[in-house]
């Protein structure tokens, strides 16, 4: 159960990482970041009254926290999708998000099986190729690999913080971070004043959000009951979605290596679940 809520999770990542980079490709980062945030904190109010959570200084805390390392993840992979192509920056992104909670997740205890260490060994190649082995090359642009390497450290600190939070916090921690993000990016957004998106990049936007969100309770979901080294190296195949995506709408084409990739992506998935 735990390894199909974290594919669930990568899953919805991808649709969610798709339609804000898309966004950004029309707006301002801090304008789309902030709708798609106020989108996902809508849906966290709904799941808060749905699901009975218990409202502890440790859930309020972690989740704070934890919304501040993803605001920070967030912001630097719209901007990364915003200047280079889906298929380099969406990728790193993951390769890094994947190593902090596998590390972590091994520091405090986790133990996986020999099955699972490979798949979780597999996870950095599949990505690698789904980024048509352009991660690290020399002809690479180096912004885009420097915000794709922040992006991941912001995401992988995120899983590794709400993973902290206590099993009857229910989506109060998903909350907190949301709160938290708009606030810092309402202050954001008055101090540089972007220009309003337009009416189809809002309904994009809050698309995005409310998906990340989404995504966000999957992956919560899979840590009560699974070992976070696995979980966090399912959920950060994310950009496999993203990239069909890209193909499929974007036209950006998809190379041998890139298909070797996302067949090692779903075998890394079936060894880890």
């Amino acid at each position: 159960m735990p390894a199909l809520l974290a594919i669930a999770a990568a899953c919805t990542f991808g649709v969610a990482d798709f339609l804000g980079g898309l966004s950004t490709r029309k707006a301002a980062v801090v304008a789309v970041t902030l709708i798609t945030n106020l989108a996902g904190a809508a849906l966290a109010v709904v799941l808060v009254l749905v699901i009975d959570g218990a409202w502890t200084a440790q859930a309020i805390v972690w989740g704070a926290v934890a919304g501040l390392a993803g605001l920070v993840g967030l912001l630097l992979l719209y901007q990364g999708l915003a200047e280079g192509p889906n298929r380099l920056v969406s990728p790193l992104s993951a390769v890094v998000a994947a190593a902090v909670p596998v590390i972590v997740g091994v520091a405090l205890g986790d133990r996986p099986g020999a099955i699972a260490i490979a798949g979780i060994c597999v996870v950095p190649l599949a990505v690698w190729l789904v980024a048509g082995g352009d991660i690290g090359s020399t002809g690479a642009s180096k912004r885009p690999l420097a915000l794709g390497v922040g992006a991941g450290s912001g995401f992988g600190t995120f899983f590794v913080l709400l993973a902290q939070t206590p099993e009857d916090a229910g989506a109060v921690p998903l909350l907190m971070a949301r709160v938290i993000s708009v606030a810092v990016l309402i202050v954001a957004t008055v101090a540089t004043r972007p220009r309003t998106p337009a009416r189809s990049t809002v309904g994009i936007a809050i698309a995005a959000g409310g998906l990340d969100m989404t995504a966000n309770g999957l992956f919560l979901w899979s840590t009560l009951d699974g070992d976070l080294a696995i979980v966090g190296a399912l959920v950060s195949l994310f950009p496999a979605t993203t990239v069909l995506l890209a193909v499929a709408f974007l036209g950006e084409r998809l190379d041998r290596r890139q298909a070797v990739g996302l067949a090692l992506a779903v075998t890394a998935a079936a060894l880890l679940s």
